[in-house]
């Protein structure tokens, strides 16, 4: 295709028109010249090879938006195979480090002359230390994930009303359960105002059950009170989720959060 419109083009330029004219003087001359854009012939020939030009380049560009895309979606799909490949890692990581914590827990107890720890006698203290307990003695799956869950729900249950929580020490507590405990407080007790230390404080999580549950109460805080989440929470919350796949339960949280409170339009809530 590209050779019969480069064939045209030196035909256009090459060829000589020739007709016989009769002269002032009465006889009959031949004359030749190139031909005109304005001649008839020209006019179709340029047609033709404008077609031609128009079919070519316009595979050219198809191929590349198709190899483009085709690429784009070879990437996508290498980011996210390393994605899933990073989340069993931490998985199997993060079941390793529980019983790690686990066993230190327990050598520092059994230690000869180390004072007898005493069971918490508050109630949030007594089930923050029962989630730790079953992080170190039990390992990755549904069972764990349910019992620690029951124990989300009797912090709610427990917390819910109280007047005299400490979010400030609990949610910065080196203590996951006592993290929890925060997040299940504020789940229960929603406060627009301790939206963006919340937000840090969930992504700054060590382990998917803390920060999966400081996200859902994160989406409570900010119910109804949108206009709290500044753009720096949203941008730190965007970011997170962009590091998860997006199928997992706490990528899911974000998601309904940003959807929920979407983003600002010219000083306006976007809708």
């Amino acid at each position: 295709m590209t050779l019969a419109a480069a064939a045209a083009v030196v035909v256009f330029f090459t060829t000589e028109v020739c007709d016989q004219q009769m002269a002032s003087n009465g006889t009959v001359v031949r004359v030749c010249r190139h031909p005109q854009m304005t001649d008839p012939p020209m006019v179709v020939l340029g047609l033709v090879i404008l077609v031609l030009l128009g079919v070519f380049f316009s595979e050219i560009s198809g191929f590349g938006i198709t190899l483009k895309r085709q690429v784009e979606e070879a990437r996508s799909a290498a980011q996210e195979a390393i994605r899933e490949t990073r989340e069993v890692e931490a998985r199997h990581q993060e079941t390793t480090d529980d019983l790690a914590d686990g066993v230190r827990e327990a050598l520092s107890r059994a230690q000869p002359g180390q004072a007898a720890v005493s069971a918490p006698t508050d109630p949030v203290g007594r089930l923050a230390a029962r989630y730790n307990e079953i992080r170190w003695t039990m390992s990755s799956g549904q069972a764990r994930t349910q019992a620690m869950s029951d124990v989300v729900d009797e912090m709610i249950g427990v917390l819910r009303g109280a007047r005299d929580f400490d979010v400030e020490s609990h949610l910065h507590s080196d203590d996951r359960g006592l993290r929890l405990a925060a997040a299940a407080y504020l789940y229960a007790n929603p406060d627009p105002a301790w939206g963006r230390a919340l937000a840090e404080a969930a992504v700054s999580e060590d382990k998917p059950f803390n920060e999966y549950w400081a996200l859902k109460a994160l989406r409570e805080v900010f119910r109804g009170h949108c206009e709290f989440l500044d753009e720096e929470t949203r941008a730190l919350l965007q970011r997170r989720m962009n590091q998860m796949l997006p199928g997992t339960d706490r990528a899911g949280q974000i998601r309904k959060l940003l959807h929920d409170c979407p983003a600002r339009s010219g000083g306006q809530a976007a809708v």
